[in-house]
């Protein structure tokens, strides 16, 4: 069963193996086979700035999109992206964690 995530213009779909981002305003999307899936997160002010897209060794991230969360939005996203991160790393989601 797909997962999803709405932030704004963004749905984030995740099902099985594959992360898609919908936007609002595009007729197309963007698709990420797990195993390739890169996550950057960093702080911003009293929220998040998150990047989505495709991984580049251990530190980069690069195409996808960039996303801005408040505190709440986030904690939903940890939610949502760590079951993406467990189907990368082989893992499940519920008896181990995964970081981002």
């Amino acid at each position: 069963m797909a997962a999803e995530f709405q932030l704004g213009d963004y749905i984030l779909v995740q099902d099985g193996r594959t992360l898609e981002i919908f936007h609002r305003g595009l007729s197309e999307s963007s698709r990420y086979h797990v195993a390739f899936l890169g996550v950057d997160v960093q702080p911003h002010g009293d929220g998040f700035k998150v990047r989505l897209g495709a991984r580049r060794g251990d530190d980069q991230v690069i195409g996808g999109v960039r996303l801005r969360m408040n505190q709440e939005e986030f904690a939903r996203f940890g939610d949502f992206i760590a079951l993406a991160i467990a189907a990368r790393d082989g893992v499940s989601s519920r008896n181990e964690s995964a970081s981002l």
